[in-house]
């Protein structure tokens, strides 16, 4: 019975010492992930279900929007192929490897890195709650912040597929200009401003969902502070994209069909923990630094909590 009534069990614990030092940056996102790691996997499977479509659809455009990149990999694996010695049977089922793996990746990497307009306001709230320590519904808030942010999020989304179509059509433009004519410098810089401003633009998109959820601004408006938000911040940003993209592709360009897969399963599971919610983690802490004090901004919830500690 001692075990039951003698340990003390029944009276209040010491509770959490309020003079306890408060972790911050990287241990802060640990602690949260390592506590919340149910959460975080619910929100992202939740996501990716309903995301599906749109990474389908994304899946399909990659083969006609890249087709000369793919065209270009697969030349280059075939010489490689029939050079080792690979029987003819087996070369278009290793060349469809390829489009398979380069299409995955590109859909996995706009549903992550990009987002699904008005899914992502949901996942991004659900995330500045964890990020905040605010109690939250994944299924339910996080429905409620689609509804109410469906207009601006379709309208992202649109610009994210017109971002997506025509940036890349330019870059495979210039440089097949450059290596048919004498502008080849010309070209070449042109393809390394656009894949710049492509790099750029995923570092903006966290802190457009997060602007969204929190103010009533303008459209235009979501991207003008993002840019501004995402240059300010621009080392730390660098960094969290490029690992995020490194991890995106790794698996799909040296695992084949099982790279590409694992790469899926990551995205419908536990990716969103290592590969959107350190930038949503971020991009959060930044915005409650740089707008909390701004009377211009209109605040769509409660007021912001206070972060003490630096960012």
């Amino acid at each position: 019975m001692g075990l039951f009534f003698g340990g003390g069990y029944d009276r209040p614990g010491a509770g959490v010492d309020p003079n306890a030092p408060k972790k911050r940056g990287f241990f802060l996102y640990m602690e949260l992930v390592t506590r919340k790691f149910g959460s975080f996997i619910k929100a992202g499977f939740l996501y990716s279900l309903c995301a599906l479509p749109l990474m389908a659809l994304i899946y399909v455009l990659t083969v006609f929007v890249f087709s000369q990149p793919i065209a270009a990999i697969q030349t280059t694996a075939l010489n490689i192929m029939r050079q080792n010695g690979v029987p003819e049977a087996d070369i278009p089922g290793q060349l469809g490897t390829i489009t398979f793996s380069i299409c995955s990746m590109t859909a996995v990497f706009f549903a992550v890195m990009w987002g699904a307009g008005p899914l992502s306001a949901g996942l991004s709230y659900v995330f500045r709650c964890f990020t905040r320590e605010q109690p939250v519904w994944v299924w339910s808030d996080g429905k409620d912040k689609v509804k109410e942010n469906m207009k601006q999020g379709i309208g992202v989304m649109v610009v994210d597929l017109l971002f997506f179509i025509f940036v890349p059509v330019a870059i495979s433009f210039y440089y097949a200009l450059g290596s048919a004519t004498g502008m080849k410098f010309i070209c070449s810089l042109i393809v390394y401003v656009l894949l710049v401003l492509m790099f750029i633009y995923t570092m903006m998109h966290p802190y457009i969902f997060q602007l969204m959820i929190t103010f009533e601004c303008h459209f235009k408006d979501l991207f003008k502070n993002a840019l501004l938000l995402a240059l300010a911040k621009l080392p730390v940003n660098v960094i969290l994209t490029a690992l995020s993209l490194l991890i995106i592709i790794a698996p799909a360009a040296l695992g084949g069909v099982m790279g590409a897969m694992g790469l899926v399963l990551i995205g419908l599971t536990f990716g969103y923990i290592i590969l959107r919610y350190p930038m949503e983690f971020y991009a959060a802490r930044v915005i409650q630094k740089t707008f909390l004090n701004d009377r211009s901004m209109v605040v769509k919830d409660k007021k912001p909590v206070e972060y003490e500690e630096d960012i």
